[in-house]
């Protein structure tokens, strides 16, 4: 505490009396780190219902990566602890991301299915962000892979009606039900280290 009020100039009585210990400043940053993740994501899917779903999902991550390159810790403290703890925040956030998304995507999509996906996603993203801060090169690989895995998974789940995978009853992974298809940007996305991707860098 002492080297936290020298660092900011405070008065030892004056740290004290907005931190009463460690563990209100760890949640102070806690806090401040999720408020601002959540709020650079927010930022990079607001108003872009038009474009598809792994396009959306490509400019979000790419935000929420560039964000963490300038401030690594960020991830770290935002998915410490669980229940009630200060990291849950963004675990909720993006829950809720996740939900407006299938809700706007999947006409007619029951709740529960909604809550399943939603979860499920964002277990997914947090988990290799948290992998991303100790990729060092690899960074950019994982950065390309989250939004494949993601898009991949959402795409599986709710292809579009003219999807062949509708007309393909034995086929090995099967869809849940249709999604919408009045987009008007879309985009390729390809898996980290695929041979076919025109702009791999790995070769």
């Amino acid at each position: 505490m002492n080297d936290l009020a020298d660092g900011s100039n405070m008065s030892i009585g004056r740290v004290y009396y907005w931190f009463p210990d460690r563990d209100s400043v760890i949640a102070a940053l806690v806090t401040r780190a999720v408020d601002r993740l959540a709020t650079v994501f927010a930022d990079s899917v607001n108003g872009k219902e038009h474009i598809t779903t792994p396009l959306l999902l490509q400019q979000a991550i790419a935000a929420m990566c560039e964000f963490i390159d300038e401030n690594p810790a960020v991830v770290t403290l935002s998915t410490t602890g669980g229940t009630h703890c200060p990291g849950e925040r963004l675990f909720q956030q993006l829950v809720q991301f996740g939900t407006t998304l299938v809700y706007d995507r999947v006409p007619g999509i029951p709740a529960i299915e909604v809550d399943v996906v939603a979860r499920t996603a964002t277990g997914i993203a947090l988990g290799m962000l948290h992998g991303y801060t100790h990729a060092g090169p690899a960074r950019p690989l994982i950065r390309q892979e989250l939004t494949y895995v993601l898009s991949a998974y959402l795409y599986a789940r709710f292809p579009p009606p003219p999807d062949p995978t509708w007309t393909l009853p034995t086929r090995a992974v099967q869809p849940s039900r249709p999604s919408r298809t009045n987009f008007t940007e879309s985009t390729v996305v390809w898996p980290a280290l695929a041979d076919a991707d025109p702009s791999a860098t790995h070769r």
